[in-house]
């Protein structure tokens, strides 16, 4: 139990706050019909449990006809009255409690979205906002929802206790007292239940993440060609299979603590209402009761144990749901979107600070004994290693090194992707932690070897905008220059009679324009040449074309950085040739630097490198091999 109190940050008053705050906000009118429903459930029931003493009173008493129509026909009419008003703000705030979910849904999508890319990136991060996630994935049984119906049902029933326990009081302390005891055991036995429930919680998440990974991919049209040609279905079907019966394997083991708890639950009713009502009974029969305040004992005693169950069902609902609504705000508060540094510029700092608005010149960027590792986990080996690179602004420069040498993660560093864990990146003389993330990321062009292409228009899958933010002569000056154009003007909005740039990208959703790997690379220069950043990051784009086109891309990417600062990243040298400097990366940091000649003269690892990528391109060297 102390472990559970440990890991939950907010309590259950702190998230119905939190709730309410956030409807005050979206939906007021919703605070409205929870009023209405609250006052409106504690006025019915009174009445409906007073009607019958009043009827027989009005009977045993003689009272004429037209009083007793009178009467009952007053009481029977503000009880029709309360129920339509309450039934109104029951549907009404049921569509609006199904909003407020799909808002934190949009919340937690936006998060993910803005948060440092290390919290989305990690699997640590992902359990987060799978759990997070898992908290509106259930309906009318979600976390949000649950806990705002409860705390409803919770506040309703309570008022109508203090009002029945007075009643039921005036029959016998004792009786309340029995009852109420009672009543507690069921709440302690399904918490207990909960208390498990929410122990296995990232269990869940992390079966839940794998098989959705698994039913996203089994589904993706882009692997459709692998899954047929390896004949890979079968052993996805099996995976598939083997995360259902773990998640069902860990839902039997919850169920049984439900099921435990129900069973409990049913014989302490059974208890608790058989002594009511046996008490009651010997009451009238021994003539301490009258007959009409047997008829509102009766009422009193079945809605109370009702209420009490409810108080009861509702509170380990209100603790449930507190379990999820704690996961759901863990992600929130835990990913907000990085802060620059706060630490006040020196004078030579703020006088070196980069000016958005000046050419690309002035972005020099410096690496300065930095050591990075994707784990704090101190004993995890460093994937950057007191790495120290200077490159000077407009100049080109190629990262090269074998696979997991550290060459995407200087990417990401310097994106602002990731902090380093000691040392420092300037731009400029800036410490890069010190900008604002916008001002950041504005500084880069970026063309990565994983390719996106959002099912969009041709405009906006350059811009990344949307259309009205979208300007068309921009487009085309970008398609023109990546050597696109001719392809894309090939197709059409067709009947529509749109411009060539509203044609639709992939066939994802609607019939639309397929690029080859090559034109790919080409739409992803365009992009980056849209946004006309003054540091260009070519991070391994050329990675699954072949060595022609590859050489001709690069000699494109040459053509069109020639103002800007570039850095080629690769594992493959055709780069190589265009760069002012080469930098030969090797177990996280820079083994060897200079121009090619330079490191071919060293005959080191890069030489080494480079001759063995050479030879199979060497006309002497592959007839030697068709001869044998």
């Amino acid at each position: 139990m102390k472990k559970e109190k440990e890991n939950l940050r907010y309590s259950i008053f702190q998230n119905i706050v939190f709730l309410l705050r956030d409807i005050r906000a979206e939906h007021p009118v919703l605070l409205l019909f929870i009023a209405m429903q609250v006052v409106l459930s504690v006025v019915s029931p009174v009445f409906g449990i007073y009607m019958p003493k009043i009827a027989l009173d009005l009977v045993l008493n003689r009272a004429d006809i037209p009083e007793i129509c009178l009467v009952l026909g007053s009481f029977g009419g503000i009880m029709a009255l309360a129920m339509a008003l309450s039934g109104m703000a029951n549907e009404g705030k049921y569509l609006l409690y199904n909003d407020m979910r799909r808002y934190y849904q949009m919340q937690l999508f936006l998060r993910s979205l803005s948060c440092s890319y290390k919290d989305i990136e990690s699997e640590e991060g992902q359990t987060k906002y799978q759990r997070a996630m898992n908290t509106l994935r259930y309906g009318d049984f979600s976390g949000t929802s649950v806990m705002l119906v409860a705390a409803v049902e919770i506040l309703t029933s309570s008022l109508c206790f203090i009002i029945y326990s007075g009643i039921i009081s005036a029959l016998s302390p004792f009786m309340l007292l029995a009852l109420v005891f009672l009543s507690l055991i069921s709440l302690f036995s399904t918490r207990r239940a909960q208390k498990f429930e929410y122990e296995k919680r990232d269990e869940t998440a992390k079966i839940d993440k794998k098989l959705n990974y698994i039913i996203y991919t089994g589904s993706d049209a882009a692997f459709g060609k692998d899954m047929r040609l390896y004949r890979t279905g079968g052993w996805f079907t099996d995976l598939r299979n083997t995360l259902i019966g773990q998640s069902s394997a860990l839902m039997r083991k919850i169920q049984k603590r439900y099921f435990f708890a129900g069973a409990v639950n049913a014989f302490v009713l059974f208890l608790r209402d058989g002594v009511a009502y046996a008490y009651l009974i010997y009451s009238a029969a021994s003539g301490r009761i009258t007959v009409s305040d047997f008829t509102l004992y009766f009422g009193a005693i079945t809605a109370f144990s009702g209420f009490v169950g409810g108080i009861v069902n509702s509170l380990n609902q209100l603790n449930g749901a507190n379990l999820q609504m704690n996961s759901m705000r863990d992600f929130l508060d835990s990913t907000s979107e990085p802060k620059p540094d706060s630490k006040p510029l020196s004078k030579e700092q703020a006088a070196q600070e980069p000016d958005l608005a000046v050419p690309a010149e002035k972005y020099s960027i410096e690496f300065c004994d930095v050591c990075f590792s994707y784990t704090s986990n101190s004993g995890k080996k460093q994937v950057l290693n007191h790495f120290n690179l200077t490159i000077q602004a407009g100049e080109k420069v190629a990262l090269v090194g074998v696979n997991g040498a550290g060459k995407t993660t200087v990417v990401k560093l310097l994106c602002g992707f990731y902090t380093p864990d000691s040392g420092q990146i300037r731009i400029g003389g800036r410490d890069t932690r010190s900008f604002e993330k916008e001002d950041l990321l504005r500084l880069f062009s970026t063309v990565f070897q994983d390719i996106y292409i959002p099912p969009f228009s041709a405009a906006e899958t350059v811009s990344l905008k949307e259309k009205k933010y979208t300007e068309p002569g921009r487009v085309k000056a970008s398609l023109m220059k990546a050597g696109l154009w001719e392809k894309i003007s090939e197709f059409s909005e067709g009947s529509g009679g749109g411009a060539v740039i509203d044609a639709p990208m992939t066939r994802e959703i609607t019939e639309g324009i397929v690029l080859s790997g090559g034109q790919q690379q080409k739409l992803l220069m365009a992009r980056a040449l849209y946004k006309d950043a003054p540091i260009f990051i070519l991070d391994e784009p050329t990675a699954a074309l072949d060595p022609i086109a590859e050489n001709q891309t690069y000699q494109q990417f040459h053509e069109l950085t020639l103002e800007k600062t570039a850095i080629y990243i690769s594992h493959r040298l055709a780069s190589t040739r265009f760069c002012n400097k080469i930098a030969f990366l090797k177990d996280g940091k820079i083994t060897e630097e200079g121009t090619h000649e330079e490191l071919l003269a060293k005959q080191g690892d890069y030489c080494e490198m480079f001759t063995l990528q050479s030879q199979y391109y060497q006309k002497g060297k592959r007839g030697e091999e068709n001869e044998q």
